[in-house]
């Protein structure tokens, strides 16, 4: 153990459960809907209420930890921290990019149909104006090169695509190279990163916009979104909303007749953000960098292949593509009864997603082979009973 910049004692380093203690009572796989915040999370709000308790004097201290915060989850996408803005939300994130595009009939967006809601209904409103929403089909989870670029065409403006699906955990290998084809077609190439930062490894190289939340697997707290702007976006988009904290200049003489919006992705604000979840979010990140999300990736994965063998011997209908390429930290299963498996498992102290007709297991930096063997156990235990009824 060593003491990190705060003084306090960290994990640095090292992967296990020792900074969340929630994961010490449960197997928590449930990651993806809500990640657990390290247990110095509690002494990040008192830092904020200390700089809020002062007054205005507080605000240089609050200012400053938003920078900080910035700079690392630019070091997390391997970019600037000016390129970074921290949003309410990653659907405030997507809805901002959708406004602020100079949409002309006939204009098309190309999403696959793995997308959370949030990168499906922001486009929809779209149709009033004449813009044309294309689905990407996947085929038994699966999503390939091909698939999309068949589609790409010169009307095309907005190719969306989530590097992790949040349904069935597939993970899209051929970023850079659909980056690329959407680029060489004049499109913009955004990416929903929610199921992805903080797990594994994300870049932004060819990416002209990206959102993350940042309660999930960045194990910060909600109200806090992460969005990257690409220069070359930034020179071709003109933000549909503006604010005081969007502007260079707050006074200059000729704010009743012009302004001009700050430079990076600081354009995006509006207001005041969310200082509170910023503190919660340094906790989060700062933990993440000093592992190394490469680490965190490789001493996982074992881990998801066992969980993913035990699911198969035991007949489970899996969603998630077999193919090592396609993995990430989440696995899905078909089941008909998906709430009342939900259910059962947490009263054997189990945490997973259920519902929508499947079940979905997460697995992060907390978790370890006992978290599988319980799942395991209690799916056996389920699956007796119900034979027993029969």
């Amino acid at each position: 153990m060593e003491p990190d910049s705060h003084g306090r004692e960290t994990e640095t380093g090292l992967i296990g459960k020792a900074n969340f203690p929630r994961s010490r009572e449960v197997a928590y796989l449930d990651t993806a809907a809500e990640g657990l915040p390290p247990q110095n999370t509690q002494g990040a709000f008192a830092r904020y209420y200390e700089a809020k308790a002062t007054g205005t004097p507080g605000r240089r201290r609050l200012f400053a930890e938003e920078s900080e915060v910035r700079q690392l989850a630019g070091r997390l996408l391997g970019t600037r921290g000016d390129r970074v803005a921290l949003l309410s939300n990653a659907s405030e994130g997507l809805n901002r990019l959708a406004a602020s595009i100079a949409w002309q009939p006939g204009d098309e967006v190309l999403i696959d149909d793995l997308e959370f809601p949030s990168n499906v209904g922001v486009w929809l409103p779209l149709r009033d104006r004449g813009v044309v929403l294309r689905v990407v089909p996947s085929r038994d989870g699966v999503l390939c090169l091909e698939d999309f670029t068949a589609r790409i065409g010169p009307r095309t403006r907005v190719v969306s695509v989530s590097q992790v699906s949040y349904k069935t955990g597939t993970q899209l290998p051929f970023l850079p190279e659909l980056s690329r084809e959407a680029r060489r077609a004049g499109a913009f190439f955004c990416v929903d990163a929610t199921q992805a930062l903080g797990r594994v490894p994300v870049g932004v190289t060819g990416v002209d916009y990206l959102v993350a939340s940042s309660y999930k697997w960045l194990l910060g707290v909600h109200g806090l979104g992460i969005v990257y702007l690409s220069p070359e976006l930034e020179e071709r988009l003109t933000p549909a909303a503006v604010g005081w904290y969007s502007v260079r200049d707050l006074f200059t003489p000729e704010r009743f007749e012009t302004f001009s919006y700050k430079s990076g992705a600081a354009r995006l604000l509006l207001g005041m953000p969310n200082f509170p979840s910023m503190y919660a979010l340094r906790e989060g990140l700062e933990y993440l960098l000093a592992i190394g999300i490469e680490r965190i990736e490789s001493a996982l994965r074992p881990l998801v292949r066992k969980l993913r063998s035990g699911l198969e011997d035991r007949g489970f209908a899996l969603l998630t593509p077999a193919r090592p390429e396609y993995a990430s930290g989440i696995l899905s299963f078909a089941q008909a009864d998906a709430e009342d498996t939900g259910a059962k498992l947490e009263r054997e102290g189990v945490i997973v997603w259920a519902g929508d007709g499947r079940v979905r297991m997460s697995v992060h930096l907390y978790n370890d082979e006992s978290d599988v063997d319980r799942l395991f156990s209690a799916l056996d235990r389920k699956s007796t009973a119900r034979v027993s009824r029969l």
